[in-house]
């Protein structure tokens, strides 16, 4: 074992903790502010104001913590019925070809849902005043961490270190 590695394995540890507390924390609270705003509607005939915003909000950060959540977690969308049936040495190719392209998809997020999220400047939402950039930042955070689990799991294909069946997902069988 490298020197290296217990540091690579606490931050994976660190990391899949936070992931965890984000979503489940975001599919929390979008849970109960859709609740409370449709209850305010049809009982307490009150309408929210951020009943449409702040949930769509929410949901795209969802979304993208939740795709770096599903990296981490090997339960991204795949083909793994093909890899299953290849060869030892064409199964590795393939992943590590796979986890480059994922890789620079995830950096590509990151670098271009930066510039998205940095052009919204200190503008707000409409009907709470909390920044859009909060929102909007979810985007370069999930692609740097895509981008992250990928290389790390790039080096662990290459050296040997990672057996691509370990990235598949659990069996249906």
């Amino acid at each position: 074992m490298t020197r290296i590695e217990p540091i690579v394995l606490t931050i994976d540890r660190w990391l899949s903790a936070l992931l965890d507390a984000l979503v489940i924390g975001l599919a929390g609270l979008l849970l109960l502010l859709l609740n409370w705003a449709v209850f305010a509607r049809f009982v307490l005939n009150d309408s929210v104001s951020w009943g449409e915003e702040l949930p769509a909000h929410l949901l795209a950060m969802l979304t993208f913590i939740g795709a770096a959540y599903l990296t981490r977690t090997n339960e991204h969308l795949g083909f793994d019925a093909v890899l299953r049936i290849m060869p030892p040495g064409m199964m590795r190719v393939v992943t590590a070809l796979n986890l480059v392209l994922m890789g620079v998809f995830g950096a590509m997020l990151a670098y271009y849902g930066g510039i998205a999220a940095a052009s919204f400047g200190a503008r707000s939402l409409i009907s709470v005043d909390a920044p859009m950039a909060l929102f909007r930042g979810a985007m370069p955070f999930g692609g740097a961490l895509i981008t992250l689990f990928c290389m790390v799991r790039f080096v662990g294909i290459v050296t040997g270190r990672i057996d691509p069946l370990d990235l598949l997902p659990e069996s249906d069988a």
